[in-house]
């Protein structure tokens, strides 16, 4: 067993100053414990007394069944229905029939005054019909086979309009237009006559590039005139390197 330091040199217990640690354990109070244990004792003896004087007797209520006579009471029967009307009388004589009484007739009653009506005329015959000659048709815009151009794209304008997706995809294709031929050569009033493929946008590029074009006035008596159409064909040639 080791030896204790003296009080003065045993390190102090800086949460609790008055504990030193190396203390001997205090003894316990035993008769506080004594106490306790007999409180607890009684208290267990009362409720055990309780319970004995109840005897855990559960109380059940008899019954009885008897016998009750019900009389039953029928309705009163509904009155008899109304007797039907008596059939009407046949062969009954019509009634008579009752002659309205004679009107009185004026007497000398004056001659109607005589009608003077006009002879009717004969109808005359009505005049033929005016037959107007149909009016002459429209003249049909004259087509312009072999145009004189004073301005056309070049090859770089249809590399500019050329479709994109066609050329990715490195594809040619060709299309065709009409389009009617102002006074000053411009052409106007453009429609996409065929595209081949037709799912290239090749009908659209050549719609662009038909602002390009200019064509020489066509004249008519030292006139410039309007209204022709031409058809302009297009092709879309991916370069070969």
């Amino acid at each position: 067993m080791t030896d204790m330091p003296p009080p003065a040199q045993r390190p102090l217990d800086i949460a609790h100053p008055a504990h030193n640690p190396f203390d001997l354990p205090r003894p316990r109070n035993q008769k506080n414990l004594a106490y306790a244990i007999a409180l607890a004792v009684g208290l267990h003896g009362i409720i055990g007394y309780y319970l004995w004087q109840w005897k855990f007797k559960a109380e059940f209520q008899s019954y009885s069944d008897e016998k009750t006579n019900a009389e039953l009471i029928k309705p009163p029967p509904p009155p008899p229905p109304p007797p039907p009307p008596p059939p009407p009388p046949k062969n009954l004589p019509p009634p008579p029939v009752q002659p309205r009484p004679p009107v009185a007739v004026p007497l000398n009653v004056p001659a109607p005054p005589p009608l003077n009506i006009a002879p009717v005329e004969k109808p005359k015959p009505a005049p033929p019909p005016v037959v107007a000659s149909p009016a002459p048709p429209p003249p049909r815009p004259t087509v312009i086979t072999q145009p004189d151009w004073s301005q056309r794209p070049s090859a770089d304008d249809v590399a500019r309009y050329y479709p994109d997706r066609a050329q990715r995809l490195e594809v040619s294709g060709k299309a065709e237009i009409s389009c009617t031929v102002l006074a000053s050569g411009k052409l106007t009033n453009c429609s996409v006559l065929s595209e081949d493929p037709a799912d290239q946008q090749f009908g659209d590029a050549a719609m662009k590039l038909s602002k390009l074009f200019k064509m020489r006035p066509q004249s008519k008596d030292g006139v410039p005139t309007s209204g022709g159409s031409v058809r302009i064909p297009i092709r879309f040639q991916i370069a070969k390197d």
